[in-house]
């Protein structure tokens, strides 16, 4: 139930536009002409760079993997956003839902393309079946949907192509806020793609 509820969310949030509209009384739409002749677009700024990309994730960790979704708000030099779900399809696995705050360092741009390095954390929130003991028989026991909150650190880069964007980088998960291997911590890699709008 949990995981169909954090599926309508993220659909709901997916779906609302993230671009905002002002009102402008002035006529900038001339184009401006600058000292050596050339046409200026005088309505271009640093913001036209800021995209929000959609796509597919996938995560490799020692030992088992995580598929999801992602939606994020890139904002080069400046703060974003990212959130998504992802999950473990097998029996016990984990169920998150990622909602991090993320900082792009933009390298190189030109026209509609980019590379940046992008810095998120941010809180985790996992659904995850907990082992409770042992039966008679000698199975493992379980209580069933816990809830727990947990770390994530992903440093990456991401590239942007007109519309298609790639992403990829080191992915640390702490459980409950541990950060050690004892309490199960782990580190892998992520990347994905999707489009850029």
């Amino acid at each position: 139930m949990k995981k169909i509820i954090f599926s309508a969310l993220f659909a709901m949030v997916a779906s609302v536009s993230t671009n905002a509209q002002e009102v402008i009384t002035n006529n900038y739409d001339s184009p401006i002409t600058s000292a050596d002749g050339q046409s200026v677009n005088a309505n271009a700024t640093e913001e036209d760079e800021t995209f929000t990309c959609y796509g597919l994730m996938y995560y490799s960790f020692d030992g088992f993997e995580n598929y999801g979704l992602t939606a994020s708000i890139v904002n080069p030099n400046a703060v974003g956003f990212d959130m998504g779900p992802r999950i473990n399809f097998k029996s016990h696995g984990n169920f998150n839902w990622d909602l991090l705050l993320n900082y792009s360092f933009g390298l190189w741009k030109q026209d509609s393309n980019q590379l940046l390095l992008t810095l998120a954390a941010g809180p985790s929130l996992r659904t995850q079946d907990q082992i409770s003991g042992i039966d008679n028989r000698g199975n493992l026991k379980y209580d069933s949907g816990k809830f727990f909150i947990d770390a994530v650190i992903n440093p990456r880069l991401t590239v942007k192509f007109g519309k298609i964007y790639i992403t990829g980088g080191y992915y640390y998960w702490g459980p409950k806020f541990k950060f050690s291997k004892d309490d199960g911590a782990t580190g892998g890699f992520n990347v994905g793609i999707g489009v850029a709008l």
